[in-house]
């Protein structure tokens, strides 16, 4: 055993070497967040663009444009809410995939009532 310390502790310090930004001092289990001059810039939406985007889809789909169905967003928490009254089922399904295409990870909260014509 005694033959293999030299080694071992060549190896140590090379990887000290090796991977100098280690934080030795960082306790196990934490997050640090990057800091502003290093986090990638992101462009975030403002809820009016958010619900613009939601309303575009929707009006793709005449049914949809008929039924003009309320969008309400909240661009911070990538979210929308549907509210209205559709004809189908099929309808208020299609809605919601549209609303979920309007941008990527858009949480979708139906609220939309479903009345078939009389």
């Amino acid at each position: 055993m005694f033959r293999y310390r030299p080694w071992l502790i060549s190896l140590l310090f090379g990887l000290s070497i090796v991977f100098p930004g280690c934080d030795r001092d960082r306790q196990s289990g934490t997050r640090t967040a990057p800091s502003p001059s290093t986090a990638p810039s992101t462009s975030r939406l403002s809820d009016s663009e958010l619900e613009k985007a939601v309303r575009t889809k929707l009006e793709t789909d005449p049914e949809l444009k008929e039924a003009n169905l309320s969008v309400i967003a909240i661009a911070e928490r990538n979210e929308v809410t549907l509210s209205g009254t559709v004809r189908s089922h099929a309808t208020r399904e299609r809605a919601i995939e549209l609303a979920k295409n309007a941008k990527p990870g858009v949480l979708v909260n139906d609220k939309i009532d479903f009345k078939p014509a009389a």
